[in-house]
């Protein structure tokens, strides 16, 4: 009997359905399309949201019966692919620094601004002042316009809050939010009100250790537990015991690391296992090579690079050592506001050594597994993978077609199991 199937999209022009081998870690044969598992004419039908066929139209069609509402669409001249996953964003904040851009660009630094009342403090007394609807109003609408570039999956952390209250009320609102990761990142820095404070940032670790801590575990909302190692922000000794704990309760660990300097935070990831190492502006080739046996994925951020006006992470190296590589906007409203993720694979591509092959996969495949949900970013049966169609005339130009919203409609989205037709 033909499984049953109530959504066609046939025609593509190219469908990539990423179900293939990881792409070569050499520079030269990492160009190679065979990774992106690239069907000419592709089709895929799905029912209930999960892949029933894909493969050629003419034999998807001949493979599946649809049934009587089913919808079919003609994705003729457009590119099919998953969802993109974005797999670190601030995305939950209120308020504006464009303030800040201008200063940072005439030389201003981390710690002038902040001596100025911005930084992460702006946003922490903007997002304290918010209601919860504005709250999810905001998530949800910031949500919706990454989704107008592809993005179907969006990791949010939690960190303008600071206090117990505040960072349960963050983590509610994501929980609420389809295709939302919610990470609880308590070190992200000392809440302002601690600020200059004799024992300020010891006070504020025992809260976050022995009420923040159980408090968030009670709630089972967080996915990931996520700490700020650098210069500005927290040493590894600092956020060990917290992280440890939230370990044993079963949440997963994604670290920034060696964004402005590298404090070890690379080699303390790959000891405890962690999903993820994210930034890496600054990182020992120990440090790499550490990640590399560990299997810890690195995260880069060119948005953040692009607006600080740092030199790119070396994509390439990282590559050529063992890392596997994913691709993020770290969208905030203070370094890199941008939601837009394929420009994040035109920066990895032209500036970071990656093949628009690899930049796929970092946004797609990489990027999933680092949040444990690799099998999304595969269209193949009995997968529950999200279904976009591209205003792209082929892969190659997810580069190439720079900073314009790609995606003409999301028509499946494995968080509801619903079709949506653009």
């Amino acid at each position: 009997m033909k499984p049953a199937a109530s959504l066609l999209v046939r025609h593509a022009r190219e469908l990539l359905t990423m179900n293939g081998p990881p792409p070569a870690r050499d520079a030269k044969r990492a160009w190679e399309e065979a990774p992106l598992g690239c069907i000419a004419d592709g089709a895929v039908a799905l029912h209930e949201g999960v892949v029933v066929a894909v493969g050629r139209t003419a034999d998807v069609e001949s493979a599946i019966a649809l049934t009587a509402d089913a919808t079919v669409i003609d994705a003729r001249d457009e590119l099919v692919a998953p969802g993109l996953v974005d797999a670190h964003t601030h995305g939950l904040f209120v308020g504006d620094r464009s303030n800040e851009y201008g200063m940072r660009v005439r030389g201003a630094t981390y710690a002038e601004i902040a001596a100025q009342g911005g930084g992460i403090a702006s946003s922490v007394r903007a997002l304290r002042g918010a209601g919860d609807d504005t709250l999810e109003r905001t998530l949800r609408a910031r949500v919706a316009r990454m989704r107008a570039f592809g993005t179907t999956t969006v990791e949010a952390k939690t960190g303008y809050a600071l206090d117990t209250v505040n960072e349960l009320r963050c983590l509610d609102v994501m929980g609420r939010v389809p295709g939302v990761v919610p990470t609880w990142l308590p070190f992200h820095a000392v809440p302002p009100e601690l600020r200059g404070v004799a024992d300020g940032r010891a006070r504020y670790l025992r809260a976050v250790r022995d009420e923040m801590l159980p408090a968030v575990l009670a709630q089972g909302v967080a996915r990931y537990v996520d700490a700020y190692l650098d210069g500005p922000g927290f040493q590894v000794d600092e956020v060990r015991a917290v992280i440890a704990a939230a370990q044993r309760a079963g949440l997963g660990v994604r670290l920034h690391v060696g964004q402005f300097e590298d404090v070890g935070g690379a080699e303390y990831a790959a000891e405890i296992g962690a999903a993820s190492v994210d930034h890496l502006e600054h990182v020992s080739e120990a440090g790499l090579r550490a990640m590399a046996a560990a299997g810890v994925i690195a995260v880069l951020l060119p948005g953040a690079a692009f607006s600080l006006g740092q030199p790119m992470p070396d994509a390439r190296r990282m590559r050529a050592l063992g890392v596997d590589v994913a691709l993020a906007t770290d969208c905030n409203p203070g370094t890199s506001f941008t939601e837009n993720l394929p420009l994040m694979a035109s920066f990895a591509v032209r500036q970071m050594g990656l093949s628009t092959v690899e930049a796929w996969w970092a946004i797609t495949r990489v990027a999933a597994r680092s949040l444990g949900c690799e099998s999304r970013a595969v269209i193949a049966p009995g997968h529950r993978a999200s279904v976009v169609r591209y205003a792209m005339a082929s892969w190659a130009s997810l580069p190439y077609e720079f900073g314009a919203p790609q995606a003409v409609a999301v028509v499946a989205d494995d968080a509801r199991a619903l079709a949506r037709i653009g």
